[in-house]
């Protein structure tokens, strides 16, 4: 092994005298002008090469990358490059910190790995992975991943996933993901995903998931799941559900569903209060109090139910109905505005019934 490096070597001094690649690069290449110069085993361009040239096909090893154009094959550095905005390197790069305009490939950087327009591929670095432009592949990162556009594939940040652009994919954030866009995919976050437009797919949030605009799919949180527009599909909050534009499908929230001035439809169930402002529709459990306008439903409440018109069946303590009820109802205390149905409890007020029928014991009815 020993004599084939020594010739490997010999070899390479020789054909960097017979190929010499010294040159200079303006400053419009890089950041700074840059001296190209090295040896290697190389025929234009393609080989084994030592130093900082700035165009390779096969294996180059650099001290500190400055002003490359395109490297295709394996690139080892050993410090930090300055910034070469318009290169790119396909294959294996690997060293402190790897840094092109475009990584395609597998990109592996002790400190971090850093694109200046586009890292795709297999991209691992210690601290963090940094693009300019897009991240597309596997993607890890001890610390963070941070995009200035899309952040899509298998992302997993030991603190955070951030992207001016959406985040798709499957995607783990031991703390946050943040999105100035989208959030699509399975997406798992030990504190919050946080999205300025919406988030579909399958959204875990350790304590939240917050949205500007909508929250769709199969979406859990520690505390809350929020969204200033919808929230559609099968939602789980260990506190509270809130939308300020109504909450459709399977919800659960441990002291609260809220959704806003709309509507709440579908099975819902919480230990605390139910609130809509336009209607509550469906399979309806809550243990403290159901209010909005419209009641539409098989509805179950320990507490006491407030609202301006009731159509279906409801169970609750009480019953405090300010328009008209249609169906039937049971508590200890039921009191409605006019009646199409029965009233059952201990004490039943129809205020539209004629003397002696408005106020009636055991049951009070209507049709």
């Amino acid at each position: 092994m020993k004599s084939i490096i020594t010739v490997v070597i010999i070899t390479s001094f020789f054909a960097s005298a017979v190929y010499p690649q010294n040159h200079f690069v303006e400053s419009d290449t890089a950041c700074q002008d840059c001296t190209h110069g090295g040896f290697g085993l190389v025929y234009q361009n393609n080989g084994i090469y030592f130093g900082n040239s700035r165009n390779n096909n096969g294996i180059r090893f650099n001290i500190i990358d400055c002003g490359i154009e395109r490297i295709n094959g394996i690139n080892i550095t050993f410090w930090k490059p300055l910034p070469s905005p318009g290169s790119e390197i396909n294959g294996i790069a690997l060293g402190l910190m790897p840094d092109a305009g475009d990584l395609n490939g597998i990109s592996i950087g002790l400190g971090a790995v850093i694109a200046e327009r586009s890292m795709n591929g297999i991209n691992l670095g210690i601290l963090a992975n940094v693009s300019q432009g897009e991240i597309n592949g596997l993607n890890i990162a001890g610390l963070a991943l941070i995009s200035k556009r899309d952040l899509s594939g298998i992302n997993i940040g030991g603190l955070a996933l951030v992207a001016q652009g959406e985040i798709s994919g499957f995607n783990i954030g031991t703390l946050a993901l943040v999105s100035q866009k989208n959030i699509y995919g399975v997406n798992i976050s030990g504190l919050a995903s946080v999205a300025q437009e919406n988030i579909y797919g399958i959204n875990i949030g350790g304590l939240a998931l917050v949205s500007q605009k909508s929250i769709y799919g199969i979406n859990s949180a520690g505390l809350a799941l929020v969204s200033q527009q919808k929230i559609t599909g099968m939602n789980l909050a260990g506190l509270a559900l809130v939308a300020q534009g109504g909450i459709t499908g399977i919800n659960f929230g441990g002291i609260a569903i809220v959704g806003g001035e709309e509507a709440l439809t579908g099975l819902n169930f919480t230990v605390g209060k139910l609130y809509a402002g336009t209607a509550v529709t469906g399979l309806n459990i809550a243990g403290y109090n159901v209010e909005t306008e419209n009641l539409t439903g098989l509805n179950i409440t320990a507490g006491w139910v407030k609202t301006d018109n009731l159509t279906g069946f409801s169970i609750s303590s009480f019953h405090r109905i300010t328009g008209l009820q249609q169906g039937l109802v049971i508590g200890i205390l039921n009191i409605t505005e006019s009646l199409q149905g029965i009233q059952l409890g201990l004490i039943n007020i129809v205020k539209s019934n004629p003397v002696p029928f408005g106020i009636l014991p055991v049951i009070n009815f209507r049709f």
